[in-house]
């Protein structure tokens, strides 16, 4: 079987999901579809109702989804990696184990037909006796050829659930997981400090709040350091602007704190917003020189890679 000209790729998160048209020898993204209705809210409305399976429900939902895309390629090969594969997900899939070696050759995939006539190559997740994921390690595979000049280091993915994955002679050999976004999510919506933030985009002004907010949290004093900020809103009539990225420097500091010691390379790949931010909180972690940035066109074109790769093996 040889690669066709065209793939859909589809990254399906716990809270969005995305369909690319993509060229398959180029890369180059044709269309792009995106939807809010990530795998969480998509299996919770299969429970409240009973007329199909599961499978079938999820099916139902790829179809109406790739109608958006031209008529002409909406019968193409989907390849779909995140959490599709979860027990919430489309189909379940057992974790590969790391490591994660080069070309994604230890990973798990499987081909399936859908009641809805969709031929599709999911892709399932990786586990380490820290943590697990799913998704992340088709970034990881994606991002992999740019870490051949470096023997050592640890992938930096920013996000819900932040993994950090050590890379050593091309593999990627362990993984754990921060519950960094989550958690921010939580509090800042949901507690008692809610009231005390505001959501606002950076600025010089709140940097100083931000960078206090990583001091503390490298300290390991989150616990203690997360009531002042309603005390500053209330008592000290703080900008609850300033309270936000307060917030979030608390939480990536703690995050980044188990890299206090830590002497090898650093990459760090994210959307822009958020690599601004954990460059700024890791310039007080490690030396400059340690870290090695991918920007978000690097970070966005890895799932690509990462998919065609697992694409070659089925074809192969």
């Amino acid at each position: 079987m040889s690669l066709a000209k065209y793939f859909i790729s589809c990254d399906w998160g716990t809270t969005n999901f995305r369909l690319r048209l993509v060229e398959t020898n180029t890369l180059n993204v044709l269309i792009e579809h995106k939807t809010n209705q990530g795998i969480k809210v998509l299996y919770n409305e299969f429970l409240n109702q009973k007329a199909l399976n599961k499978e079938a429900f999820f099916a139902d939902y790829l179809t109406i989804q790739i109608q958006n895309l031209p008529v002409e390629h909406q019968q193409h090969l989907l390849v779909i990696s995140g959490m599709a594969s979860a027990n919430i997900g489309l189909h379940e899939m057992d974790y590969a184990d790391m490591p994660i070696k080069k070309g994604g050759k230890s990973l798990h995939w499987k081909h399936l037909s859908l009641p809805n006539g969709l031929q599709v190559l999911l892709i399932s997740g990786v586990k380490s006796h820290t943590g697990m994921m799913r998704g992340e390690e088709i970034q990881a595979v994606g991002l992999a050829e740019l870490l051949t000049p470096y023997r050592t280091g640890v992938l930096l993915l920013p996000g819900t659930h932040s993994k950090h994955l050590y890379y050593k002679n091309s593999a990627f050999v362990d993984l754990k997981n921060y519950m960094t976004g989550e958690l921010f999510e939580l509090l800042a919506k949901k507690s008692i400090l809610a009231n005390s933030i505001i959501e606002s985009k950076w600025s010089d002004e709140v940097e100083l709040s931000y960078q206090a907010g990583i001091r503390l949290g490298l300290e390991g004093k989150v616990s203690e350091s997360l009531f002042t900020i309603r005390v500053n809103d209330v008592l000290f009539d703080a900008k609850k602007e300033n309270n936000y990225y307060f917030l979030s420097g608390l939480l990536i500091g703690d995050e980044l704190s188990a890299l206090k010691k830590y002497r090898g390379n650093v990459f760090l790949a994210a959307s822009e917003a958020i690599l601004t931010l954990y460059y700024k909180a890791l310039t007080l972690v490690v030396k400059p020189e340690q870290i090695v940035l991918f920007d978000s066109k690097t970070n966005d074109n890895a799932l690509l890679v990462g998919q065609k790769k697992i694409l070659v093996q089925y074809v192969s």
